[in-house]
This record gives structure tokens, C-alpha cells and sequence, in this order.
């Protein structure tokens, strides 16, 4: 079976990009590492054996142009799965062997792992509950095989106020796809965090520049705020929000939309 890693990469220092690559290199299965610089190409990435893709300009998307860029040609070339590391992240080497194992005992789709999460300076801090293959999953601990290229180009047309919590809308998306699944319990991602509330856990300081709860309610503000027909579009496109009470709520407010332009005035900023 024919793997690759995508990794988008930005501005990242030479020695995250360096480590990134070199937990690939680590893997006990054979897979192929495609960077994709988003507006602003590394000469070091350049001189490596690695498939390298330069997009012209910056599309400020958290990575998901040059995600939607790698994992396609990747699939055009023949490969059979795609697997995502963020530039700042690495891998156990054990971790696209592990997922390849679990997609060959159950055939699922879309195979996923746990993360840990690490600090800064790549210490370690705890193993991530959240990405359980159930409510949540990041981007990192994904593993596509070809029957889920048709969700690829999902990336691409996510609403720019939605990126913030770009992971839980694309794990939305491939939960109403209803692509089979499977879930590898153990954490072998491993995930360099900026989110302030995993400081807070640990009972330490946030680092400057920590992203806050304020900045991942913002979306949810924004998706609130939206007439039902756009919601419904949003819900019908990806799967988001996921909570059964939303979607309920949503369903009622669409449906008295489209009885009267009036019917549903009071209504349409409930959530």
C-alpha cells in the first residue's frame, strides 16, 4: 500500500520543519513526505528527497489549501492513503504503521489515532482525551484512503469565519459522510499545542500568544448569528455543529423559513 504524509508548512523554524521530517524518516512503513509551502517555500525543504509543492501566494487558511493541494495529487499519483503532520508536530514511529494495521483488520475509510500533547520546547504534557475517533479527531491524527477523496475538496470551500475550529468542522464533515471508521486508541501524534486551556490543566502559565476559549467560541458567535437558510447550507455542507439539540433547533427554525419570510424573524438567532 502506497502512503503519503502531507505536511503544509508557513514560516516554521528549520529545526521544527527538520524534526517534523524526520519522525517520516522514523516510520517502520515505507511512506513518501509531500510539503506544500503555503506563499512562503523553505530552500532547506527544497533540498530534501521529498515531494515539494509551492503555492504562490498565502491563503491564510490554518494549512487547508495546501492540505487539499498535496493529499490530491498524492491520490492523481497513485497513492492509497494520505496522512497529515502539521509542520510544528511529529509522529511516534510507530504511527502510520499502526493506523496501516488498523485499516487492513477493519477496511475502514477513514482510520484515526490519539495525540499527545507537548509544549513549546516539545516536552510532554498529557495524552489529548478529546480526540477520541468520536466527537473529535485533529487533523494530525488522520488517515485517508481513497474512498474518502471525495470529502478532500471539503477543505477548500470551509467559510473563513470557521477556521478556528477548522478540525471539529472537517471531523463533522467526515461523520456525516458516513465513510466508515476506525480508531486507534493509542496517542501517536504528537501535538506542539498554543491552546491556552491545555496550560491551564497543567497548571502553568500560557505562553504569550496562547490562543484563548474566546478565540474558538468566535465561530460558533458567527454561526449564531447567521439566518437559518445559511445555517441549514453550513449543516448540509459539513455535518456542523454536531450536538443533537443544534441540529434539532436547526431543522425546526429552517422549516418555518421556508413557510414565510416572516415566520421565523424572531427565531433565527436561537442556537
Amino acid at each position: 500500500m502506497r502512503i503519503a504524509v502531507v505536511t503544509p508548512y508557513y514560516k516554521e523554524p528549520n529545526e521544527l520543519l527538520e524534526q517534523c521530517r524526520a519522525s517520516v524518516l522514523d516510520q517502520t512503513v515505507a511512506c513518501d513526505h509531500i510539503f506544500v509551502a503555503d506563499g512562503f517555500p523553505n530552500a532547506v525543504v527544497g533540498g530534501w528527497r521529498a515531494k515539494h509543492f509551492i503555492l504562490p501566494n498565502a491563503h491564510g487558511d490554518a494549512g487547508n489549501m495546501a492540505r487539499v493541494i498535496g493529499s490530491l495529487s498524492a491520490f492523481a499519483q497513485g497513492y492509497d492513503a494520505v496522512a497529515f503532520l502539521d509542520a510544528d508536530n511529529w509522529y511516534q514511529s510507530d504511527h502510520v504503521q499502526r493506523l496501516l494495521d488498523l485499516h487492513r483488520r477493519t477496511g475502514a475509510a477513514v482510520c484515526t489515532s490519539r495525540r499527545s500533547m507537548h509544549r513549546a520546547d516539545g516536552s510532554y504534557m498529557f495524552d489529548d482525551s478529546k480526540s477520541d475517533g468520536r466527537t473529535h479527531v485533529d487533523t494530525n491524527c488522520l488517515f485517508l484512503t481513497r474512498p474518502a477523496l471525495p470529502i478532500i475538496a471539503r477543505w477548500a470551500h470551509m467559510p473563513r469565519e470557521l477556521y478556528p475550529v477548522g478540525d471539529s468542522v472537517y471531523w463533522s464533515s467526515i461523520r456525516s459522510s458516513r465513510l466508515s471508521r476506525a480508531h486507534e486508541p493509542t496517542a501517536t501524534v504528537c501535538y506542539r499545542t498554543t491552546w491556552e486551556a491545555d496550560y491551564r490543566r497543567m497548571g502553568e502559565p500560557a505562553p504569550a500568544g496562547s490562543k484563548t476559549l474566546a478565540f474558538t467560541d468566535q465561530p460558533y458567535y458567527w454561526f449564531k448569528s447567521l439566518p437559518a437558510r445559511d445555517r441549514w447550507r453550513i449543516w448540509q455542507d459539513f455535518g456542523f455543529p454536531l450536538r443533537r439539540r443544534t441540529v434539532a433547533k436547526l431543522v425546526g427554525q429552517y422549516a418555518l423559513s421556508r413557510l414565510s419570510p416572516y415566520s421565523y424573524l424572531g427565531a433565527k438567532h436561537e442556537y
